[in-house]
């Protein structure tokens, strides 16, 4: 009888126990609370670097420690202190987006991690729409075949390029959008395609014409255009002209 008892007894106590253990409250997960997670730049010019910063707190009950952050491209970094953050404490992880290479509208990330189980406990976002910069006044027609930082848009962007890819390539920043006109003449008129016969416009693509500030696609510059890619310029300007007094 006593035996039974005690037997009883042990597994009262066991019951116990184990619904003291299921109702006691969950660990707290640690609480990293930013200000913001996203962040538009709005507009920027290509080319520059950027940085914006994302303050944030510990909300929750216990420390934690961010351990590492990862972006998505090498273009952005992250920057913070890995270290402990008391509950109520605060920081900030600072980004900066090298826009060198990019267009148009471009969105990164950053995801942060703590020392919990488990993915990332927080993604940031950044993002900008980038604008060309400002054309720089010429001095020298032949600069923007010569010079180093102009070539990159007026000349080795074309390699490769043929016909329309081309011209918008290495012609549009003077010539305009389909030959619509900016700093230099516009090709959109039927009077200028009867006036230059297509071999003439070859000519002048591959020599230049320095009175009216063309410079030259062959003679004196690398990467010259090679006769296909000239041929297919001359074309295209013609069609431009054509579509114009159609």
């Amino acid at each position: 009888m006593t035996l039974r008892l005690s037997f009883c007894l042990a597994l009262a106590l066991s019951a116990t126990s184990a619904t003291a253990q299921d109702n006691a409250p969950a660990k707290a997960i640690a609480g990293i609370q930013f200000d913001h997670d996203f962040y538009n730049l709005g507009e920027v010019e290509e080319g520059a670097v950027v940085t914006h910063s994302y303050p944030f707190r510990n909300a929750g009950p216990d420390p934690f420690t961010i351990v590492k952050t990862e972006t998505s491209c090498g273009c952005t970094i992250a920057k913070t202190s890995f270290r402990e953050y008391a509950p109520g404490e605060t920081g900030q992880i600072g980004v900066t987006l090298d826009t060198k290479g990019k267009r148009g509208i471009v969105t990164k990330s950053i995801d942060v991690y703590l020392d919990t189980a488990g993915p990332a406990a927080k993604q940031l976002i950044l993002m900008a729409t980038l604008k060309p910069p400002p054309h720089p006044k010429v001095e020298n027609v032949l600069d923007v075949v010569r010079d180093p930082q102009c070539k990159t848009c007026h000349l080795e962007s074309g390699v490769g390029q043929y016909g329309a890819f081309l011209y918008h390539r290495v012609c549009a920043q003077c010539h305009g959008a389909r030959g619509k006109g900016a700093s230099a003449m516009s090709f959109d008129n039927a009077d200028w395609a009867k006036a230059m016969e297509e071999t003439t416009i070859e000519s002048i693509i591959s020599q230049g014409d320095m009175e009216r500030g063309m410079p030259p696609y062959v003679a004196g510059v690398d990467p010259a255009l090679t006769a296909e890619q000239i041929k297919s310029l001359a074309e295209y300007l013609k069609s431009l002209s054509a579509a114009a007094g159609q």
